[in-house]
């Protein structure tokens, strides 16, 4: 086997490989074998079909397809472990040559990992912000839980409906006379000149009593998210079952106690707490993206070009899969964001390439520091996610079937970049 190295940009790799034709001729004909030995033709006993009555039959290109499909792997596995490669995306092959009396020459593309010139990332000066909660906070925070804990009950009056009320609907959507599918609510609260739907709709409400019904013509805004829907009359056939008004609680001691607090200031203490616990989990995460951006602003790394070209167009195509799920179009979706395609494409061009960058200079630290995940801390993860003990038996089945979906690796790198993003931040140089 004659191997050529051709090196392009970055990392990039071309290998130029032929295959002496006696080679060629031995895989050939086990690749007959291999192919053979199921296929059936009048006249020929199974599996004992002549090889030229067989590629007369099916064509020459099914035993080539076999071999290449066992010559190939050989290959790229040797130049792999030769050459003390890293490829990072699946090399492309092309068949040069291919002939029964000639050398098979083949030409594989690769991307190796980028080398990545580390700079600082150890002792990294940061400034923390003064963390602390207003008392204006509290109240927010104390008026959201009495939201929480609003009830709506029953009107005991009989009355007709008035603008903001609140009510309780059962309705079908027509259009043009046809009931639309999955378009019928049962027990559906609803206020009044609530933006949910058009103002037409609660002013077709007003003056209805509980049980009685009224069919109401609706022109969606041509603006509606769903584009089936969008600028289009239906026809809402609605029952009105009852009307309700809002209760909160006063917020108070008796309210405290229904929360389980001692009083009304406890309840406000722990508020106050939770509150600066949750600002200190902010600004920890804050000081540990600052962190990594200084660690990999002052690395290098040279992304391979094939590399984010082939995550953009992943990109775009998740992207226009999620725009046409929720019944809208790409080109609408681009004038919306005042972008042109090409402007989109340059955007996430440099998003991933910082996106990678990141990831190789990270990878980089944490081979430099030596930094593994050990079975135990997996054990460990995997039972906190469950929020109890796991039987080691259970415990078995799950790491199996995470490993057969290509979980468990996963996991694993979450956590390797948990330890190397707090080790830098517990090595950082952190400053009120």
């Amino acid at each position: 086997m004659q191997v050529a190295i051709e090196k392009k940009e970055g990392t990039e790799i071309t290998f130029k490989v032929e295959i002496a034709k006696e080679r060629v001729e031995e895989e050939l004909s086990q690749a007959f074998r291999r192919v053979v030995k199921d296929v059936k033709v009048d006249g020929f006993r199974k599996g004992k079909v002549p090889r030229k009555i067989f590629e007369r039959r099916f064509g020459e290109a099914v035993v080539r397809e076999e071999a290449i499909k066992k010559i190939y792997p050989e290959i790229y596995k040797k130049i792999v472990e030769e050459h003390k490669l890293i490829p990072i995306i699946e090399p492309t092959l092309e068949i040069v040559q291919f002939s029964t009396d000639k050398p098979l020459i083949l030409k594989i593309d690769l991307v190796d990992k980028p080398e990545v010139t580390l700079g600082k990332y150890k002792g990294i000066k940061i400034a923390k912000k003064e963390i602390s909660v207003s008392a204006k906070e509290i109240e927010t925070t104390l008026e959201q839980f009495q939201q929480q804990h609003t009830r709506y009950v029953p009107l005991k009056k009989k009355r007709k409906v008035k603008e903001n009320d609140w009510v309780v609907l059962d309705f079908q959507v027509f259009q043009q006379g046809k009931l639309l599918p999955g378009q019928t609510q049962k027990d559906f609260l609803f206020k009044m000149g609530s933006s949910t739907f058009p103002a037409s709709f609660s002013k077709g409400l007003v003056g209805l009593k509980a049980g009685e019904g009224k069919d109401l013509k609706v022109q969606l805004p041509s603006s509606h998210p769903q584009k089936d829907f969008a600028g289009k009359e239906f026809t809402f056939k609605v029952l009105l079952k009852e009307l309700r008004k809002e209760e909160t609680p006063l917020l108070d001691n008796e309210f405290a106690k229904n929360l389980k607090f001692d009083d009304l200031e406890a309840l406000r203490k722990h508020t106050q707490d939770e509150l600066q616990k949750t600002k200190e989990n902010w600004e920890e995460r804050r000081l540990k993206k600052e962190i990594i951006e200084k660690a990999v602003n002052d690395s290098k790394v040279k992304v391979p070009p094939p590399l984010i070209e082939r995550r953009v167009e992943e990109r775009i195509k998740e992207l226009k899969s999620k725009i046409e799920e929720q019944g809208a179009d790409f080109e609408d979706y681009l004038k919306k964001e005042k972008l042109s395609e090409e402007k989109l494409r340059a955007r996430l061009d440099k998003e991933i390439e910082r996106e990678f960058s990141t990831f190789f200079i990270m990878e980089e630290i944490i081979e430099r520091e030596k930094i593994e995940v050990e079975e135990k801390e997996i054990d460990e993860r995997l039972k906190k996610s469950v929020n109890g003990e796991l039987k080691e038996e259970k415990l078995v089945r799950i790491k199996k079937n995470l490993h057969s979906r290509g979980e468990l690796n996963m996991i694993k790198a979450r956590m390797r970049e948990e330890k190397v993003i707090n080790l830098l931040y517990q090595e950082a140089r952190i400053s009120e």
